[in-house]
């Protein structure tokens, strides 16, 4: 069963667009049969940035062709995402707002990449839920946060798909163990 996975940023122009191709890449390297889409929580009709083109284009990724788009409830509901990657914490309480019981799906890509390092045996949505509670999510925590560097220049968008690279390499290490279990919880 194909895993469907959103990854969401502010504008869908930059951070998102560029760690979904990321993923997707990694991904099927990895073997799992997943669809990667991502959407903006503030989608203003932008075209994708020129910088992350290029940035990505460095790492033989292409996406120019990249349309932005604004998640609503549409976006999460008929698409059913398994699991929703989101680029900060604002952007998962949006996600929350927008879909109530998106939550439990939803992850900051660091505290993603935090939960499946510290799940033991195979991971699936319930012991990556372990311990947290919604309002834990309530404050802004850098931590958790991946810097826009949107309109910032090319050195930052290299810094940014770098730390992208590896956080996606990671997921999509243990995504295969994550699909088996999420396709029967969602």
């Amino acid at each position: 069963m194909t895993m469907r996975i959103l990854v969401v940023c502010t504008a869908n122009v930059c951070r998102s667009p560029m760690a979904a191709a990321l993923l997707e890449m990694y991904g099927r390297r990895a073997g799992v049969d997943a669809l990667v889409t991502s959407a903006g929580t503030h989608s203003h009709g932008l075209p994708v940035d020129a910088d992350a083109v290029r940035v990505m284009a460095e790492r033989d990724l292409d996406i120019s062709s990249h349309v932005p788009r604004q998640v609503d409830s549409s976006i999460i509901d008929s698409d059913g995402e398994d699991l929703i990657v989101t680029m900060t914490r604002d952007h998962l309480r949006v996600v929350a707002t927008v879909a109530p019981g998106a939550l439990r799906r939803a992850f900051t890509v660091r505290e993603l990449v935090r939960r499946l390092a510290m799940s033991v045996g195979v991971p699936d949505l319930g012991t990556l839920n372990e311990g947290r509670a919604a309002r834990d999510l309530l404050g802004e925590d850098f931590a958790d946060d991946v810097a826009d560097p949107y309109g910032k220049g090319l050195q930052l968008h290299r810094e940014c798909v770098a730390e992208l690279d590896s956080a996606m390499r990671a997921i999509a290490a243990d995504l295969r163990l994550l699909q088996s279990n999420v396709s029967h919880e969602t």
